[in-house]
């Protein structure tokens, strides 16, 4: 629920136990002052999640992998290769897959490039469901490639002052090691200031309903394995699941699941 309506329910329920101990009439003993007070909690309770909720809900639901957005709720299960959408009593799962291109048309001759235009027609009319054949190109993330080589620059300056505190420094050491520092400090310089690299990803993305969450997943994973047998097979590509970061990387809240169940 979005922050109006635990409001609103939050209030309602609040309107209920006052009801509750007042036609009681006290009957209940200890536990009208226990109703009262649950009452008075939740009216103030009521208008703070009205006013937060916008960052209080998705706080304490974080736990539970679901995402909010504006048009519906997506949950995306603890093995993040698949997202599950309810829309009234029917569930939608959805799931991606990569292509590994090794060549692209631009480095093909005129013949392969015909050849590769016929595989792919071959494969777009083997297939039997509904999918999405997109390319993305994103910044990639240098966060942890930077720590490598700043760990890298840190060992060598540790090197560089453990041979510097010698009697006898070895001057062909310290030549070597300061041209090290030297070199991790040029790539840190340009990882910071320089052009950012960009990556290419391919990928399919495929839906399937059903009538549970576990059996549109199924479904999904089950249409997106005859995908892969039917892609692979017909483009001679690697079609693997993504998963984790990658999924997330490659959907768009405004494209990623059918607005209706006519789309399917």
């Amino acid at each position: 629920m979005d922050e109006k309506t635990t409001a609103l329910a939050m209030l309602g329920a609040a309107l209920v136990l006052m009801l509750l101990a007042f036609v009681t009439g006290g009957t209940l003993g200890p536990l009208t002052a226990i109703i009262l007070l649950a009452a008075l909690i939740l009216c103030p309770a009521s208008i703070v999640t009205y006013k937060y909720g916008y960052w209080m809900i998705p706080y304490f639901t974080r736990g539970l992998r679901v995402i909010r957005t504006q048009d519906a709720f997506v949950d995306i299960p603890p093995s993040e290769d698949v997202l599950v959408k309810q829309e009234g009593g029917t569930y939608t799962a959805t799931v991606f897959l990569g292509v590994k291109i090794f060549k692209t048309t631009t480095g093909m001759s005129a013949d392969e490039k015909v050849g590769f235009m016929n595989l792919w027609e071959r494969a777009v009319s083997g297939m039997k469901s509904v999918v999405k054949f997109s390319i993305l190109v994103y910044i990639k993330d240098l966060s942890k490639y930077r720590e490598s080589i700043e760990a890298r620059k840190a060992k060598a300056q540790m090197l560089l002052g453990q041979e510097s505190e010698k009697q006898s420094p070895s001057q062909a050491v310290v030549d070597k090691t300061e041209r090290e520092i030297a070199m991790w400090d040029n790539m840190l310089s340009k990882i910071s200031y320089g052009e950012k690299p960009t990556a290419i990803a391919t990928f399919i993305q495929t839906s399937a309903t059903g009538a549970t969450k576990d059996s549109a997943i199924a479904a999904a994973r089950q249409r997106a394995n005859e995908i892969r047998s039917t892609v692979g097979t017909a483009l001679n590509v690697d079609v693997v699941p993504m998963s984790g970061e990658d999924m997330k990387r490659c959907f768009d809240w405004a494209y990623t699941l059918p607005a209706g169940m006519k789309e399917f």
